[in-house]
C-alpha cells in the first residue's frame, strides 16, 4: 500500500508541478485581491443556483448570460478557466488511465 501512495503522489507531483496548475494558483492569488472581480464572481455563482431553482427561468437565464458575458471580458479571468481546464483535463487523463488499467487487469480473467 506504501508503494501505491507514493505512486500516486508523483501523479500529483506532476500536476502541481505543471505550468498550467501553477498558473492557476499564481492567477488566483492575483484574483483573491480584485474586489471587483471576486463580486462578480460570486455574482455569476449565485445566478446560477438561482436560475436553477428558479426552475430555469427565462429572465434570470438572461441575467446568468450578462453577468457571465462581463465576467468573459476579464482577461484575467480567462487566462485561469483555459489553465484551469488544462489541470482538469490532466486529472481525468489520469483517472481514465487507471480506470482503463483496472479493467484491463481485473476483468479479463472474469468476462465471458
Amino acid at each position: 500500500m506504501e508503494k501505491l501512495n507514493k505512486n500516486i503522489d508523483e501523479l500529483i507531483d506532476i500536476i502541481i508541478n505543471s505550468k498550467e496548475y501553477q498558473t492557476c494558483i499564481n492567477l488566483k492569488k492575483q484574483m483573491s485581491s480584485n474586489n471587483e472581480l471576486i463580486v462578480l464572481i460570486n455574482d455569476v455563482k449565485n445566478l446560477q443556483k438561482k436560475y436553477i431553482k428558479s426552475n430555469y427561468n427565462d429572465e434570470v437565464k438572461q441575467e446568468l448570460i450578462d453577468k457571465e458575458d462581463k465576467l468573459n471580458q476579464i482577461p484575467i479571468y480567462n487566462i485561469y478557466n483555459e489553465n484551469l481546464q488544462i489541470v482538469n483535463n490532466l486529472i481525468n487523463i489520469i483517472n481514465d488511465e487507471l480506470n482503463s488499467y483496472f479493467y484491463n487487469k481485473l476483468n479479463k480473467e472474469i468476462e465471458f
